[in-house]
Order: structure tokens, then C-alpha cells, then sequence
């Protein structure tokens, strides 16, 4: 559930840091937004930062790569602070609106701390698209 709530959110975020989109000179589409808004349980900072690139071959192929940050710090009302940290490094092949290849690489921390108590975790995973088929790797997660 934890994991659901985080990649709606992550989702959310990046949707919404969408208007912060620009181009750059070289093509890429460059995301690079921050802002904090607060409520009745605390104040909520998010900073995300991601750069696509697409080309397209002479066949047709097309090539994107997406490098991406996204960290969130949840300071609330009676002292405590939830952070999170992730990365995403992303490229794909696609023709004919098939995916041919793609390999992921996500990241993540997050951290819970309140008065002594402290909860950090990672995750992190590799993902590997080819021939309709998926390959995970260097998967984990932990917390101390």
C-alpha cells in the first residue's frame, strides 16, 4: 500500500511540475520545479528535476532517455518529518509503437523520524524489456 501511495504521489508530482516543462536547445524536454504548500497536518516541499531526450532513427526507431529526481520533505504540525528521495534513469527503443527494448533503473530512500523514533528505508531495482519479456535485477529493499 506504502508503494502505491508513493507512486501516486510521485505521479501527481510529476504532473503537476508538467507546466515547469520547457525545451532546451538540444531537444530535451527539461522538467525542473519546486514549491511547498501547507495544511492542517504540516508543510509539504517538493523538488523535481527530470530531462527526456528522444531521437528517431532513419528506420523509424525511436530512442528516449529520462534521467529524473524527485525528493519530498513532509515537516508536520507536532515535530515530525517524513522525507523522500527517488531517481529514475530510463531508455527505450520503441518502433511501430512496440516496445522493443527498455531497461529502468529506480531508486529510492525514504526516512520517518518523530521525537527517537526513525525509520529510513531503500529500494531500488533494475528492469529490463526485450522480446515482450521482463527481467528484474539488483532488486532490494531494506530499512533500518
Amino acid at each position: 500500500m506504502r508503494k502505491l501511495i508513493i507512486g501516486v504521489a510521485m505521479l501527481t508530482t510529476l504532473t503537476l511540475a508538467g507546466t515547469a516543462a520547457a525545451a532546451s536547445s538540444d531537444g530535451a524536454v527539461v522538467v525542473d520545479d519546486a514549491g511547498c504548500t501547507t495544511n492542517f497536518f504540516g508543510t509539504t516541499c517538493t523538488v523535481v528535476k527530470s530531462t527526456t531526450n528522444t531521437t528517431v532513427t532513419p528506420s523509424g526507431v525511436i530512442s528516449y532517455v529520462t534521467s529524473g529526481t524527485v525528493e519530498r520533505t513532509i515537516t508536520f504540525v507536532f515535530g515530525g518529518t517524513y522525507t523522500f528521495t527517488s531517481s529514475l534513469n530510463m531508455h527505450g527503443l520503441r518502433k511501430n509503437d512496440e516496445v522493443h527494448e527498455e531497461s529502468d533503473h529506480y531508486a529510492s530512500q525514504w526516512a520517518a523520524v518523530s521525537g527517537t523514533y526513525q525509520l529510513t528505508c531503500v529500494q531500488s531495482y533494475d528492469l529490463h524489456w526485450a522480446n515482450g519479456q521482463s527481467q528484474l535485477a539488483n532488486s532490494e529493499l531494506y530499512c533500518v
